[in-house]
């Protein structure tokens, strides 16, 4: 855990066993000012003379659109005495450019992170922006625990092997446990294995309405010893934005049907269903506390500071007199044909399938090949080793390998093959955020963000082609490394054999 300061609200509270931290999202917009600016600081006031919101989130270009930079808004707000969580996106942002916000972060004391991939970047100045997503949320949580460790640079790094110095970064992660198939569930409990060894200080839910899998979650954590402090998403849309996320129109989110419905009904009443919305937010954060949630983190739109105030209000009120396995059940909303991983009865949870015959002749060809006790390991190093000596020997070696790889896998050349990694499926060509540590959360039903109801997440395909059956066999194991874009277009095998890919410190060339 980060060395605690006085003056922050929100890791003093965090990680205080005997207290519910409640933090609220803050959603910027495109533009440095006006009104919408200046309702989201009246909110920041306010909140910091209640007292009970810890620390305010800002995002970081939501739906992939542009919005003002959170560290910009973060600033206002710290300067105001109120702790802020700077939401750190990776969509938009090369690993040097990461890095570079990383230590403008750290010189204005900007040190609690929320690190998630980022959505898709959509429509900007004249037309789709470009995706960069060079690093993943897995491989900058590792920087990100590099930079407080105080270890020096990388041999060979511009500054030589000079120390930088410790940056406190308190960084947190994202998972998801309210994905309705088996493939993308277990991939999320994966990935939340890799963010927590990569050093993933605290967790956040995605926003849901299945208190089912609210307990799921904290369930797996228990089980598999995942100590970070778990806050739970509690999300009170209206009805209009309740709409679009029902049509799926918002990457990740799975809003159920019987509640848009419950919603429409409560949209009759004289205040058009504010206060049910309200009153059911308020519900939520009382169930998930006597859940065991070490806090919420509360969203939504149209809400100003009187609004959650009642919330919170009402919510302190509920748990001193309700009936909570009543209230609970008030508040779930499952989706039906919904994967659990501790199902219930008449809940689903599938049976795993075998591997398929294509992964099994490429898992033997690899083992055969690639691994050092194969048969034909020594054979394949050696004529590889020889190839590298010689550039047209090299050029000719290298034009073979993708004609085989273009061939059977679509391959890219990257030159840093993970296909063993991914089921023998290549993330370059097959996933639109070219993911090589496990699925982003923004898969719905089993289908991409990027192309819903028309292609099935990158990560769906590699578990279908490989199920491992339960999460533990997905997980357990160091995060990949960021690819070294110099070797793009050279050969994977003599990179691998050579020592240059991610496989670096298996084997020494001879």
């Amino acid at each position: 855990m980060p060395s605690l300061q006085t003056t922050d609200t929100f890791r003093t509270s965090l990680f205080k066993n005997e207290e519910f931290t409640i933090t609220f999202e803050l959603v910027p917009g495109r533009g440095s000012g006006g009104k919408k600016l200046e309702g989201i600081l009246k909110f920041a006031e306010e909140a910091k003379k209640d007292g009970r919101i810890k620390a305010l989130s800002i995002t970081d270009n939501p739906g992939g659109h542009p919005a003002l930079a959170p560290t910009s808004l973060g600033l206002d707000i710290q300067s105001m005495g109120i702790a802020s969580l700077i939401h750190f996106s990776l969509k938009d942002k090369n690993r040097n450019m990461a890095e570079s916000q990383l230590f403008e972060c750290h010189r204005h004391g900007l040190l609690n992170l929320l690190v998630l991939g980022g959505d898709y970047p959509r429509y900007g100045f004249h037309g789709q922006a470009m995706p960069v997503f060079d690093l993943d949320s897995p491989q900058l949580l590792t920087l990100i625990d590099r930079l407080r460790q105080t270890l020096p640079l990388e041999r060979g790094a511009p500054g030589g092997v000079m120390p930088l110095p410790s940056m406190d970064f308190l960084a947190g992660c994202v998972v998801s446990p309210f994905k309705t198939t088996e493939a993308e569930q277990l991939f999320q409990y994966a990935k939340l294995f890799t963010k927590v060894s990569a050093g993933a200080h605290f967790v956040i839910s995605q926003l849901g309405f299945d208190m089912d899998k609210y307990q799921e979650l904290l369930s797996f954590c228990h089980q598999n010893t995942i100590t970070p402090p778990l806050i739970a998403s509690v999300f009170i849309p209206s009805l209009k934005v309740a709409e679009i996320m029902c049509r799926g129109q918002v990457p990740g989110v799975l809003f159920p049907e019987s509640l848009l419905q419950r919603m429409r009904e409560e949209a009759v009443n004289q205040d058009k269903g504010e206060e049910a919305r309200l009153l059911r937010g308020a519900r939520m954060v009382t169930v998930l506390k006597h859940m065991g949630y070490a806090g919420v983190h509360l969203g939504g739109n149209n809400l100003d500071f009187d609004k959650i105030a009642f919330l919170l209000d009402q919510a302190g009120h509920y748990a001193e007199t309700a009936n909570l396995q009543e209230m609970q059940q008030e508040v779930h909303f499952p989706t039906p044909s919904t994967w659990y991983l501790f199902p219930k009865s008449g809940q689903q949870n599938e049976t795993p399938h075998s591997p398929s015959a294509l992964f099994r002749v490429n898992q033997q060809i690899h083992d055969s090949a690639f691994q050092s006790e194969g048969l034909l390991f020594p054979l394949t190093r050696a004529v590889s080793l020889r190839a590298d000596q010689h550039q047209q020997a090299r050029s000719l070696y290298t034009l073979c390998e993708q004609l085989i790889k273009m061939l059977l896998f679509r391959c890219r050349m990257c030159g840093d093959c993970t296909l063993a990694e991914s089921s023998y499926l290549c993330p370059q060509s097959g996933c639109p955020k070219r993911m090589i540590n496990g699925p982003c959360g923004g898969s719905l039903h089993g289908f991409c963000e990027v192309y819903p109801q028309e292609r099935l997440c990158f990560w769906v395909k590699v578990y279908h082609n490989n199920p491992a059956g339960h999460p533990e066999a997905l997980c357990h194991c160091p995060p990949l490394p960021p690819k070294d874009w110099s070797l793009q277009g050279s050969s994977s095998w003599i990179n691998y054999f050579t020592g240059r890919d991610h496989n670096k410190l298996d084997y020494t060339p001879e």
